[in-house]
């Protein structure tokens, strides 16, 4: 993976230090799981304390994958936002070659105003009781909330303009760190028709989208209705039944091998709406998102 080269992890942990240094901010590199995949930078005592206990460090970082997710879902613009113990973090996703492989977290800071910012998390932690967290509470920077907003914005154009060339530069050079979505999973050729080739690979990167046929066929540059007979005829599935197939085999994987949210995994595949996914992912696997991972988990212990 791109992010466990040696060079790559050394390079972005080098990034975070001196963006920590220069700004005063706690930062650190998470996953799209939500684990620390850096150092943790000026983290404050106050996130220390927090990370040390397992119930609420499990909270910090659903935190830090959700604010990341909602930053994935804005244009060109990093999303700012309340953790579970009140503190402001940013988030900016690494979107390498059209693939979310990562996010930019940065923070732990309050302001004057307590209504600057929403919450991130529906669960809020009651530390106020705690002698030691309140007395590190009083220890944490205030920024005013076009402080914290310029701060973020310099964390995007770090990651869009320059962590973002260099790596998919280094990818060009060795395309196996950029890992497939699914492990395992076969790219699917066509030798005597580039077009279907083509749109297969804008389907395979776009999957986080609500993909319409008219989209894909213009793409290639073909009309919808030749599109639509030409990849019923090469890939043996009409366009939809494919999206939804290839979108179901990611949930699949997401389900198993994260802890995200049945909603947010619906919302990451483009579906509006949760009932419709879950509709697809029983009619393709005959059994709910929620009992599916359930058995799994079941099986795993």
């Amino acid at each position: 993976m791109v992010l466990k080269s040696k060079e790559n992890k050394i390079l972005i942990d080098k990034i975070m230090k001196e963006f920590s240094h220069t700004t005063g901010h706690a930062s650190v590199l998470v996953d799209i799981q939500g684990s620390e995949v850096t150092q943790l930078h000026n983290f404050t005592t106050f996130c220390q304390k927090m990370r040390a206990n397992p119930k609420t460090r499990a909270l910090c970082q659903k935190c830090d994958l959700f604010g990341g997710l909602e930053a994935t879902k804005l244009v060109d613009s990093p999303h700012i936002y309340r953790c579970h113990a009140g503190l402001i973090d940013f988030s900016v996703p690494i979107i390498i070659n059209d693939q979310l492989v990562a996010f930019f977290t940065s923070g732990q800071l309050i302001t004057e105003n307590e209504n600057d910012f929403e919450s991130i998390h529906p669960f809020q932690t009651d530390w106020q009781h705690d002698a030691e967290l309140v007395k590190a509470y009083q220890s944490l920077p205030v920024r005013t909330s076009e402080e914290i907003a310029a701060s973020a914005e310099i964390l995007r154009i770090i990651s869009n303009y320059y962590l973002k060339r260099k790596l998919e530069t280094e990818i060009e050079k060795k395309p196996t760190l950029l890992t497939p979505k699914l492990k395992g999973k076969e790219t699917k050729t066509f030798e005597k028709n580039k077009e279907i080739e083509k749109s297969l690979k804008y389907i395979e990167k776009n999957l986080n989208k609500s993909l319409t046929l008219e989209e894909v066929a213009s793409h290639v540059h073909l009309s919808s209705f030749y599109f639509s007979k030409l990849f019923k005829k090469e890939t043996g599935k009409n366009f939809i039944h494919y999206i939804n197939d290839e979108k179901m085999e990611l949930a699949q994987s997401m389900l198993i091998n994260t802890s995200l949210p049945i909603d947010v995994i619906s919302s990451n595949l483009g579906f509006s709406h949760t009932s419709y996914f879950c509709k697809i992912f029983k009619k393709k696997f005959g059994t709910t998102p929620k009992n599916y991972r359930k058995t799994f988990s079941l099986k795993a212990n």
